[in-house]
């Protein structure tokens, strides 16, 4: 359309310019053609194809034959290597869908898909149907990666686990052409200006031109009285259908200024609102504090979560005068963790730590993870606990507030008169149905003892299970956890790894049952709190 508008007044200038004119008008209409031609074999297309109606997978289908770009995903020359690699790569993918694709919610919901024809392998095609990080689309080649499977038609309203956010097409930034239209309408005014001008001088050659448009600056106020409906004289006819042009060119202008406008306009807004979305979306979602000790604990805190969201980046914030490291979020809560000095007393130790969350950031759980020392050994007490096992407890026992009488008999009486708290049973349900049919490390579930005594000495050991002996555990933070969440009717829990039995103390087991801790711990707040 523009080269047929433009082709106009170059065919009245000069002989090259009908030559350019010509070639323009061709070449518009060629594309017209064109056009024409695609669309009406698509119509054609679409009626011999669509007998019936289509299917919600017919749609997917089509879309993501759409809309694809290719890349070579794999290529292995060992059949052996094949399906781990597949598998590794494909779950590490569908891992990247939920946390890079897409972190503009205006273009929707992001997805990778891989077409089983570009699988050359026959065994291996076979072997992306059984894969759990993959949804086939019925009815089509193709294969969606990522923890969200093409729409559903009967999977419930609320489901988000089965459908795909659609894009939002007036939040997308639009092409600012304004300026550009602006611009080129100004060009057009004076390119007709001067196609006039040079008409009327070749026209008044012989004679005085008198008060014809002969000059640039005589033509361009004529011309732009065209463009408000009045048709000035004298001039010749080339000149009044340059004068006409005029009267097309600035109202289409206009027109189009006006729709980029009201596009913009309409961007703003969906992007206003957007934002109140992602705001009430974020306010929304809960914040779960988890608080270690040694370092040692919180790098497998970070490994666990970072595991489950490749991508993720841990950024140190402050909160009050601590500080803590953001994680992002996994499902459907933000995640924060905190390192507390050890036991529960002094400035930076853990009731002072929780309580510094507590009054910041208002978290709906708190979990206190690493690692313990544990009292049902299967070599010590005949019990069944094992190095690297993990422990939850239902009841925290402080046994640091006590009374020490004598008897009658001159014996040494001591009385422990430290609370028992519950753990939350929110958490603490979550956790034993995590727990069912979970292959090793073993998860304890009992009362914890808490207390300020680094115990690595036998006969300790062996007082401490004479005060309690439905103790499966003990360690030195989880009172203080208590006593902070406890004022603020905040949830908690705790969650460690046994990594020695309370005496002859090593190293060796601490990384190892830090891990099996923090990996519990980030697997049970995804039940928790799934993603939306």
């Amino acid at each position: 359309m523009t080269a047929m508008i433009v082709s106009v007044p170059l065919g009245f200038v000069s002989r090259d310019g009908a030559i350019v004119a010509a070639t323009l008008l061709l070449a518009g209409l060629a594309l017209a053609i064109g056009d024409m031609v695609v669309a009406v074999l698509r119509s054609l297309w679409s009626l011999v194809r669509d007998g019936a109606p289509a299917t919600d997978d017919d749609i997917a289908g089509g879309e993501l034959h759409s809309y694809h770009w290719t890349v070579t995903y794999l290529h292995v020359t060992d059949p052996v290597r094949a399906k781990g690699l597949l598998r590794e790569s494909f779950e590490r993918a569908a891992a990247l869908t939920d946390t890079r694709l897409s972190p503009d919610p205006a273009f929707g919901s992001g997805l990778v898909a891989i077409r089983t024809e570009s699988v050359t392998a026959a065994l291996v095609r076979a072997f992306l149907g059984t894969l759990t990080s993959v949804t086939p689309v019925a009815g089509t080649p193709w294969l969606v990666i990522g923890a969200h499977g093409p729409p559903r038609k009967d999977g419930p309203a609320g489901d988000a686990s089965g459908r795909f956010q659609p894009p939002r097409h007036d939040a997308v930034r639009p092409l600012s052409g304004i300026r550009l239209m602006i611009i080129a309408t100004l060009a057009g005014l004076a390119a007709v200006a001067q196609g006039v001008a040079a008409t009327e001088r070749q026209a008044c050659a012989a004679v005085d031109c008198g008060g014809r448009p002969a000059t640039f600056t005589t033509a361009l106020p004529w011309t732009l009285r065209h463009v408000v409906g009045q048709f000035p004289e004298p001039a010749t006819a080339r000149s009044q259908v340059l004068g006409a042009l005029a009267l097309i060119l600035v109202p289409v202008m206009v027109i189009c200024v006006l729709m980029t406008l009201a596009q913009r306009i309409r961007y703003r807004r969906a992007r206003r609102d957007l934002m109140f979305e992602v705001l009430n979306r974020t306010a929304a979602k809960p914040t779960v504090a988890i608080l270690v000790v040694s370092d040692v604990e919180r790098e497998a805190v970070v490994n666990a979560f970072t595991a489950r969201s490749p991508g993720l980046t841990p950024v140190v914030e402050p909160v009050g005068r601590h500080a803590m490291l953001r994680l992002g979020s996994s499902g459907g809560a933000r995640i924060v963790l905190a390192q507390s000095e050890q036991g529960t007393v002094g400035v930076g130790s853990m009731p002072w730590t929780a309580r510094n969350l507590i009054d910041k950031l208002a978290p709906a759980s708190l979990v206190v993870t690493g690692i313990c020392y544990g009292l049902r050994s299967r070599e010590l007490d005949s019990g069944d606990q094992e190095l690297g096992d993990v422990v939850v407890s239902t009841q925290l026992h402080a046994v640091d507030h006590r009374k020490v009488t004598t008897r009658n008999d001159g014996s040494r009486h001591e009385i422990i008169r430290g609370p028992r708290p519950e753990s939350a049973s929110a958490l603490l349900s979550h956790a034993r149905a995590l727990s069912r049919g979970r292959r090793p490390p073993r998860i304890h579930f009992g009362r914890v003892l808490s207390l300020n005594t680094l115990v690595d000495n036998l006969e300790e050991r062996r007082r401490l299970r004479a005060l309690d002996e439905e103790a499966i555990a003990g360690e030195m933070e989880l009172a203080g956890l208590y006593a902070a969440a406890a004022s603020a009717k905040c949830d908690w829990i705790l969650v460690k790894g046994i990594s020695d039995w309370g005496v002859l103390k090593a190293d060796d087991h601490q990384a190892a049952a830090a891990r099996n801790a923090a990996e519990f711990v980030a697997e049970l707040v995804a039940q928790i709190y799934p993603a939306a």
